[in-house]
């Protein structure tokens, strides 16, 4: 019985020590979040991607608090001998002052079973007030329309309207400085975004300009986004 009592109290000290062991071990450093949505039209930039088809995308973000993420994202898309673009992105996220955040990053864009839409980006940003400006500066031919070197200038608005718990407007303007006629010139989009049965719903439309676009100008779109 001895024995026994002491067997119970070394297991239940044994239990407790672990327990506040447990307790104080510090939280993970690294966060990780995935998607999955379903959208009527894929618009980039203010162009379909995929011929006013509908598209099943996801991806995966792992970040860490020192300010450095990154990720990988992916769509079925529809034009020019491809099917598949995937996404390969990292970022460094840092603070200027108290109410500016800034981020520099570099994008990968990879479109399956033809290799000379292949680009990549370089990009910085500045956020403050929910307005975001960037630059991203194109370090390989750009999407097989205009060479490297082209620059892509973006304003983001997001705004929570207080009126409507859970609504949300999205405003983007951006702006190719390419180096052929046939690069998208500018565009631009306007969102709503809602819950919807554990979903975020979103209603956009973008519209944009340049031959490129061609007879997809004035794109309405809605997508259903769960994040995990």
């Amino acid at each position: 019985m001895k024995h026994s009592l002491l067997l119970t109290s070394s297991l239940t000290l044994i239990a407790a020590s672990g327990l506040a062991q447990a307790a104080a071990a510090p939280a993970s450093a690294f966060t990780t979040t995935g998607n999955l949505s379903f959208t009527s039209d894929y618009v980039f930039r203010g162009i379909t991607q995929n011929g006013g088809k509908t598209a099943l995308q996801g991806g995966f973000d792992v970040s860490h608090t020192d300010g450095l993420s990154a990720g990988v994202w992916a769509s079925n898309v529809n034009w020019t001998n491809t099917t598949l673009e995937v996404d390969a992105y990292a970022a460094y996220g840092f603070s200027l002052t108290k109410d500016i955040a800034a981020s520099v990053g570099y994008i990968g864009y990879i479109y399956e079973g033809n290799s000379s839409l292949n680009t990549s980006e370089l990009n910085v940003s500045a956020t403050a007030y929910g307005l975001t400006a960037k630059i991203s500066y194109a370090t390989t031919a750009y999407f097989g329309i205009a060479g490297a070197g082209t620059k892509y200038y973006e304003l983001n608005y997001a705004y929570d309207i207080a009126a409507v718990k859970g609504l949300s407007l999205a405003l983007h303007y951006g702006l190719t400085d390419g180096k052929s006629t046939s690069s998208n010139d500018k565009d631009y989009s306007i969102a709503l975004s809602y819950p919807v049965l554990g979903f975020t719903g979103t209603l956009a439309y973008s519209n944009g300009s340049g031959s490129y676009a061609g007879t997809y100008e004035g794109i309405t779109a809605v997508s259903l986004k769960k994040t995990f």
